[in-house]
């Protein structure tokens, strides 16, 4: 009797300790493929912003294809990027595509495994209206496919420069000008003196007298230069 008690815990040790080596073999087996499974890199598409040395605040966004698949960018208008400016907390005071209209057209563009996508972005437009200070400029795709697409850099800015008298008011000139229409909200196009078009700005007090205004009249344009751009401060039919 004793002896069979001793074997039949003899037997009971051994499927014991069968059963332990084949729990920790699953275990090992199991951490070994979530291991190879980490170690596997889908990619992505990366952004990133770049200073432009043609210009103050002048920047080119990226989008560089890191996968190893082709990525289709799907844009609804002309419209590839938009951009805005916030102040220390936070607040927006300048979006990009508030003052901007844009062609409605259906675009794709494909990127390969590698390619990069690059867009000029100028923040001197959005940062003319604003007093000197430190700004958050923040970039982002408008691609249908984007996911949190977005760079921001710090701008430190001085303010605009304009042309001014020697009493520290700003100089006011004039031109004769044919109207062309609006480029957007703060832009115009025109044909100056030199039958040239050229692009002037708008301030906003000057804004209404082209909300109704027809193509090709002419104009007494009468305008301030800031940071070597024509802006228009008021205007009268010639």
């Amino acid at each position: 009797m004793k002896k069979l008690w001793k074997m039949m815990m003899t037997a009971g040790v051994v499927l014991l300790l069968a059963a332990c080596g084949t729990t920790d073999e699953s275990e090992d087996s199991n951490t070994g493929s979530d291991n190879e499974n980490k170690g596997i890199v889908a990619g992505a598409v990366v952004p990133s912003l770049i200073k432009n040395e043609a210009g103050d605040h002048q920047y080119v966004f990226q989008l560089k294809n890191d996968t190893e698949k082709d990525v289709t960018l799907t844009m609804n208008s002309a419209q590839f990027f938009d951009y805005q400016l916030m102040d220390e907390n936070g607040d927006v005071l300048y979006k990009d595509s508030e003052n901007k209209m844009y062609t409605q057209m259906l675009q794709e563009s494909v990127l390969k495994p590698g390619e990069t996508l690059e867009m000029d972005v100028d923040a001197s437009e959005g940062l003319a209206s604003l007093v000197n200070g430190t700004y958050t400029l923040e970039v982002w795709s408008t691609a249908e496919e984007a996911e949190d697409w977005k760079v921001s850099e710090e701008i430190i800015w001085e303010g605009a420069t304009a042309t001014t008298l020697s009493d520290g008011k700003l100089k006011v000139e004039e031109e004769v000008v044919t109207y062309n229409g609006r480029q957007d909200l703060n832009s115009i196009e025109v044909v100056n003196e030199q039958n040239e078009i050229e692009a002037m700005r708008l301030a906003e007090v000057a804004r209404p007298f082209f909300d109704d205004l027809e193509s090709k009249v002419k104009i007494r344009v009468f305008y301030v230069i800031i940071d070597g751009q024509k802006v228009i401060q008021s205007a009268e039919l010639e």
